[in-house]
């Protein structure tokens, strides 16, 4: 029975909805049920339907009912004083027949960001509700808090931390990052920069109000080192863990932000991830275009634009951080906030709206995420073209996060590609080849973007550079990586895709 009447009003069992019999007048929980229904999905208010769990009853309304529960709806969402907000329109609120008696329908749709939190009463705090599989519930002090900041356009990221200096962000990071950017993109004006005139071109730093240079937030959660970051983010927190299926081992691998043996902030830990992530996603199938290698099948970049989504569209004030977890072939990656647009919008695509726009952009000048709202799509055909377990959205309101849920695979095989395969082999036969000391520093460039023969030295475990220069001289011969730069600025990153140069 509750399906068809469902179907005479054209909604799904789905739909959010809430019944009233509304028999002594409008209810007083109708207020709790439009803020819930304006600061989550949106729905459906039904006053004159009782329901039980698997029916309707239409009870219905008198004609006089209508007309009084329309005008003391409206009398109320008008006021200020007891509604923070109306943001219905005329035929939100409007009588309908089902079963040849009278009903009152009220729709109410999600809010626009810049009109959350929709809250009753003259508290916000007291009166802000959201809903979920469980009903309406009172939202917190700090869900509250981030519905406000979302309100502003254009995210927090670029707001400057006046009372910090540049000594905050992580000098091998911003170098790191120069090296990637100025391979990327050769001739670049900006690549003759300063470090101090390069950042203030990302906006991650810029003047405070005493006219000397301090981070914007963007740029302490990019460049920055984590016990600073604390300081403004005490929540702040990233998390990636490999568990094993034994119960008994904790897990197989773990790094996170509050280690102290590298920088914690956001750029570090992204190449930290993604190059563990990568090893389980070998895709055999590459083509070539211009002398560089290309995927065929795209999970490596959907793998990256997952985890710098996360990154980009996190709150930062929220609780428990970002946290991503690799457990045989599932990946969940989960980040606090939820999204600042509607589900369907995220589907669509086109319209991403991030947290963090700022964070986005600096990732995307290396090539990493996407600026156009696109980075789900991305996600969903790189999956798709594999035929692996369709990608999992889950979005928590009453925790306040954003779920991704990963499965990959068995690696499906393209007609027509076997030559490329097996070219890709004879490269890989051919390369001689690392040995520990190699190993070690193949492993410190793919973590932190590029090395010094100082730094290579360290990492190898000698005592002088010459040593280490013979290691890297050797790597360079072989293939491995390339010089960048002149005297005392060379530094050596991974060549192109690892072809054996002649």
């Amino acid at each position: 029975m509750k399906k068809e009447i469902l179907d005479q009003l054209k909604l799904t069992e789905n739909h959010e909805y809430e019944c009233k019999t509304a028999a002594n007048g409008l209810p007083v929980s109708i207020w709790e049920t439009y803020s819930s229904f304006a600061n989550t999905d949106g729905g459906t208010v039904f006053l004159g339907i009782k329901e039980h769990r698997d029916s309707f009853t239409v009870e219905g309304l008198s004609e006089k009912q209508v007309i009084k529960y329309q005008k003391d709806f409206w009398s109320t969402v008008n006021n200020q004083h007891k509604v923070s907000k109306n943001i219905l329109l005329n035929h939100h609120v409007r009588p309908v027949v089902v079963e040849g008696k009278t009903i009152l329908r009220i729709d109410v749709p999600a809010a626009d960001r810049h009109d959350k939190p929709v809250y009753i009463g003259s508290d916000p705090m007291k009166g802000t509700y959201r809903r979920d599989y469980e009903g309406d519930f009172l939202c917190s002090e700090e869900a509250v808090r981030a519905m406000f900041a979302d309100q502003r356009d254009g995210g927090t990221d670029t707001e400057v931390l006046d009372d910090m200096g540049l000594d905050a962000l992580n000098t091998d990071t911003i170098k790191g990052y120069r090296i990637i950017f100025e391979q990327l993109h050769q001739g670049h004006p900006w690549n003759l920069l300063e470090n101090d005139e390069f950042l203030m071109k990302l906006r991650a730093i810029a003047k405070n109000d005493n006219g000397e240079l301090s981070p914007t937030m963007a740029g302490l959660l990019f460049f920055g080192e984590a016990y600073r970051i604390t300081e403004v983010f005490p929540n702040y927190f990233l998390d990636y863990r490999e568990e094993s299926e034994d119960k008994s081992v904790r897990w197989l691998f773990r790094t996170h932000s509050d280690e102290g043996d590298w920088s914690g902030n956001l750029y570090d830990f992204y190449y930290k991830v993604i190059n563990r992530m990568d090893d389980d996603v070998a895709v055999p199938f590459v083509n070539r275009k211009d002398g560089r290698r290309i995927d065929r099948v795209d999970v490596h970049a959907a793998l990256g634009e997952a985890v710098a989504n996360a990154l980009a569209h996190s709150n930062y004030y929220g609780r428990r951080g970002v946290v991503i977890v690799k457990k045989g072939k599932k990946i969940t990656i989960s980040n606090p906030g939820t999204i600042r647009i509607t589900k369907e919008e995220f589907y669509a695509g086109g319209n991403s709206d991030p947290r963090n726009p700022n964070i986005l952009k600096m990732f995307g000048f290396v090539n990493v995420g996407e600026r156009a709202g696109s980075g789900v799509d991305k996600i969903m055909t790189a999956w798709k073209e594999q035929n692996w377990k369709k990608p999992e959205f889950v979005f928590s309101v009453r925790a306040d996060r954003v779920i991704l849920k990963l499965e990959v695979g068995q690696v499906v095989y393209i007609p027509g590609a076997a030559d490329l395969r097996q070219d890709e082999q004879n490269i890989k036969q051919n390369k001689p080849s690392l040995g520990e000391k190699e190993d070690a520093i193949m492993r410190y460039i793919s973590e932190h973007g590029s090395i010094g023969t100082a730094k290579a030295a360290e990492v190898c475990g000698y005592k002088s550079r010459t040593s280490a220069r013979r290691v890297i001289d050797g790597m360079v011969e072989k293939g491995y990586i390339q010089k960048n730069g002149k005297g005392a600025g060379v530094r050596y990153v991974i060549c192109g895709e690892g072809v054996v140069k002649k």
